[in-house]
């Protein structure tokens, strides 16, 4: 029951909108980053994800939003700790190889880069490092939270904050969209996180449950 009622009101968000007495906009028209598809996959020794989407030319978190381009970001995590900077990788999209050099992240034992383009949904995808290939599912096409929807539920929950930032057709503030897994948890443990920041600097965030549609919380 509080599943129907939730995409009841998602359906008529726009309607509270303009109630509010706010111009009516598409959010997505200000979303610095969002992540519209993810592929992953794992083995004993490591395990990787690409996100997908457009992100901000000049990525900077300042609450304006720029020009978009598209991206693919490609991480790895090894199950035992290596010692190299960098890792030299291929990409095989649809039996077509691409080059790419991942950088360590220390900050999540990661390696980390990005392939410059966004990569066709229901593409067959793959990892290979060195002699070794894995096979990368779209797990996003099994979600039952899409980002669009994801974007809906966090519309639903920063319904005030964002409509104090959307004045005489300006909206000022920018959003931000990614999926996250939980750390330590198995791969099907992902959520989506929606970011409102401000152009006064104030930060509001909602995380969802990508398979459940649950707000898991809410920092206002």
């Amino acid at each position: 029951m509080k599943k129907s009622l939730l995409f009841l009101f998602i359906l008529i968000l726009p309607v509270i909108l303009v109630g509010c007495g706010s111009k009516i906009f598409n959010l997505s028209d200000y979303m610095s980053e969002i992540t519209t598809s993810y592929y992953q996959g794992e083995n004993e020794n490591f395990n990787a994800s690409i996100s997908v989407g457009q992100r901000e030319i000049n990525y900077k978190v300042d609450g304006k939003h720029g020009p978009d381009c598209d991206f693919s970001l490609v991480e790895v995590k090894f199950s035992s700790l290596k010692e190299e900077l960098g890792l030299d990788i291929e990409v095989i999209i649809d039996g077509q190889e691409n080059d790419l050099f991942l950088e360590y992240v220390p900050l999540h034992n990661t390696f980390m880069g990005d392939l410059g383009f966004a990569i066709k949904s229901g593409s067959k995808v793959a990892i290979k490092i060195g002699d070794e290939t894995l096979n990368l599912s779209q797990v996003s096409e099994n979600f039952t939270v899409d980002y669009n929807k994801a974007l809906d539920i966090a519309k639903l929950q920063l319904i005030d904050e964002i409509s104090s930032y959307n004045i005489n057709g300006q909206f000022n503030a920018e959003g931000y969209l990614k999926l996250l897994n939980k750390e330590g948890e198995s791969f099907n443990q992902l959520f989506w996180c929606f970011t409102l920041v401000g152009s006064d600097g104030l930060k509001f965030d909602v995380v969802i449950d990508a398979n459940t549609g649950e707000v898991i919380g809410v920092n206002i």
